[in-house]
């Protein structure tokens, strides 16, 4: 039978990994915490959770927690949290390290993960440190899982995952840009959305070969692929996502 998961900190991260699971046809009990009431109801209705009446009682009834509160609200949660040995804790909260939660918890075992928005519809990376059977098995319905056996290499992971949310107003400015040249609203989300699901679709599809090595045999000399790229390229146009991202890092870094 599979295991009960228990979510601590019903929002947004919790409101996309229940949908996902659901979605997957995993219909194990979900029991949530009550805190955020609208959305945890929201839950209940519509995906078949239950409510427990607080934190402790999650903890007393799953083995398998998910810890998906923001950091500023993890001293305060764990300081009324009481963890036994056979449970396992799933850390959602991101710049917080694993030694930093197992020193509050107990003998809990304690692993890291954050899964992305796109885990609603199964889709994008599903970091894992370290790697676990039982978090394995549970979050690999949400995506590509990778496990990482160093926690910097993980939070390079959680990078990337801003990296994907950044990802949606670059397409939105692309299909603005088409809507202004005549298409329909539709017609422009449609064609830049599935243009780079193919972009990535290709990539994912042939994972021997290099990135660059694609975009290469496609942006040919003397095609308009080519005289775009080198536009871009002239004005170091993908420079400002690699400082975006180094901000990102010195962020959890700091």
């Amino acid at each position: 039978m599979t295991e009960a998961l228990g979510i601590l900190g019903v929002g947004h991260l919790a409101s996309y990994v229940v949908a996902g699971l659901r979605k997957a046809g995993d219909n194990r009990t979900i029991r949530l915490s009550p805190r955020n009431r609208e959305t945890s109801e929201a839950l209940r209705q519509t995906h078949g959770c239950e409510i427990a009446p607080d934190n402790q009682a999650v903890a007393d009834e799953c083995r398998v927690i998910l810890l998906a509160v923001r950091p500023q609200h993890l001293d305060a949660l764990l300081d009324t949290l009481t963890l036994r040995d056979d449970h396992l804790l799933i850390s959602c909260v991101a710049g917080v390290s694993l030694d930093a939660i197992r020193q509050r918890v107990g003998p809990a075992r304690v692993v890291r993960t954050l899964p992305l928005a796109c885990a609603e519809v199964g889709e994008g990376v599903v970091p894992l440190f370290p790697d676990e059977a039982t978090a394995r098995e549970l979050l690999s319905p949400l995506g590509r899982l990778i496990a990482f056996d160093a926690e910097r290499a993980f939070e390079l992971a959680s990078t990337a995952a801003c990296v994907n949310g950044w990802t949606y107003a670059f397409l939105d400015r692309l299909s603005d840009w088409f809507a202004g040249q005549g298409l329909s609203p539709e017609q422009a989300r449609e064609l830049v959305v599935h243009s780079m699901r193919g972009a990535t679709g290709l990539a994912a599809g042939f994972p021997e070969r290099s990135l660059r090595g694609i975009s290469d045999s496609i942006a040919t000399p003397g095609t308009y692929t080519r005289d775009g790229l080198d536009a871009l390229e002239a004005r170091d146009a993908f420079g400002a996502w690699e400082d975006a991202c180094q901000l990102i890092k010195d962020s959890l870094d700091g």
